[in-house]
């Protein structure tokens, strides 16, 4: 295409962003992860905004069902690979980019050669282990990442909220995404796509055996137009979108785990098994939503101790209660059942958190 054609294409995005950061906008090189209800779309409006150097990666094909969800794909494209449906189609309306197709998998070994040198990566992958994988990959390396969460079972676009991952709420994969983020020290400076809504109620649906929710395609591509927008102003260093402030709080958990690694040396004696800060931070938020476990109590003179006082303070032996009621807790006699002192309705709700976090990482290292 003749260069006085594309900037004619672009004149509104001039308009907004300047002529030299359109032209940085137009260097600059994204790789889109996954191309399917969230992330063709993704694809076609980022390469419509004038990015010129786009890199996609999906191992699948188009399947009959796609067509109600995907942004380009047609009954003819039934069984072709996602990425090269999308390179097709994406040649008629940008003949100026350079558009890569990858059919694969993302793995550890494969993330140095299909992450090459790059300015964003936007993730749509629906597997949380690829996920966990990618982001603590680009932490590594520095390199700006976008991540989408779940459209399933959504409805509602006016809940849907670009923000950081220490700020999400109520979304299942946000919330298991975290959770293992934080385990890998990544607890922060991560923008998501992300819906407040609640899962909608969905019954079974005969024959429906696949694993995803289902998925309504104009929320989908919203999910999509709200990543190419995040990565559009920050290419075009549109400096009035800034992300909400984490709600990270490092000196609180530095205080609780110099306190808890105290108690764990001076009144158990053990001098060499304690928290670190994020494990801590994991633990009072992940696992307990900076609640007591015994009142509920809210209030800023919250601590942590063991549950079980003859075993080691862990992910699976923490909880959190105010100062008053650790000091009280942790003399109580080993004799006293907990049931018997806190009631089953308490022992119960703790004993079924720790279950699910031993299940959790089961299921991870599976």
């Amino acid at each position: 295409m003749d260069e006085s054609l594309i900037l004619e294409l672009l004149a509104r995005n001039i308009a907004f962003f300047g002529p030299d950061h359109v032209a940085a906008i137009r260097r600059s090189r994204v790789i889109v992860l996954g191309t399917g209800a969230i992330g063709s779309w993704t694809a076609v409006m980022l390469a419509r905004s004038g990015i010129e150097h786009l890199t996609l990666i999906d191992r699948g094909l188009i399947r009959i069902e796609s067509l109600t969800r995907h942004a380009v794909a047609t009954s003819m494209d039934i069984g072709k690979p996602k990425v090269e449906v999308m390179k097709r189609y994406l040649r008629e309306i940008a003949p100026q980019a350079h558009i890569e197709a990858v059919v694969g998998s993302l793995t550890a070994e494969t993330l140095d050669q299909l992450v090459t040198p790059v300015d964003f990566v936007v993730d749509t992958l629906t597997d949380v282990r690829d996920k966990v994988l990618v982001a603590a990959y680009c932490k590594e390396n520095n390199i700006r990442l976008v991540s989408a969460m779940s459209a399933g079972a959504k409805a509602d676009p006016s809940l849907i909220q670009v923000t950081d991952i220490s700020d999400t709420m109520a979304d299942p994969l946000a919330r298991t995404y975290r959770r293992q983020l934080r385990k890998l020290n990544v607890d922060r400076d991560l923008p998501v796509v992300y819906s407040i809504e609640k899962n909608r109620q969905v019954g079974k649906v005969p024959d429906f055996t696949t694993r995803s929710l289902p998925v309504l395609s104009p929320v989908a591509s919203m999910f999509g137009m709200a990543l190419v927008t995040y990565v559009v102003v920050q290419l075009g260093g549109f400096t009035a979108y800034k992300l909400p402030a984490n709600k990270i709080r490092d000196g609180v958990f530095s205080r609780m785990q110099k306190e808890l690694a105290a108690k764990e040396e001076f009144v158990f004696n053990n001098k060499s098994d304690h928290l670190s800060v994020n494990q801590v931070g994991y633990v009072f938020d992940e696992l307990w939503q900076g609640k007591s476990v015994v009142s509920g109590a809210q209030d800023r003179m919250l601590v942590l101790t063991r549950w079980d006082r003859s075993k080691p303070s862990s992910l699976t032996n923490t909880v959190v209660m105010t100062k008053e009621e650790a000091a009280v807790h942790d003399k109580l006699s080993q004799d006293i059942s907990l049931v018997s002192y806190y009631g089953e309705a308490i022992v119960n709700k703790v004993e079924q958190q720790f279950r699910l976090e031993e299940k959790l990482e089961r299921l991870w290292h599976q």
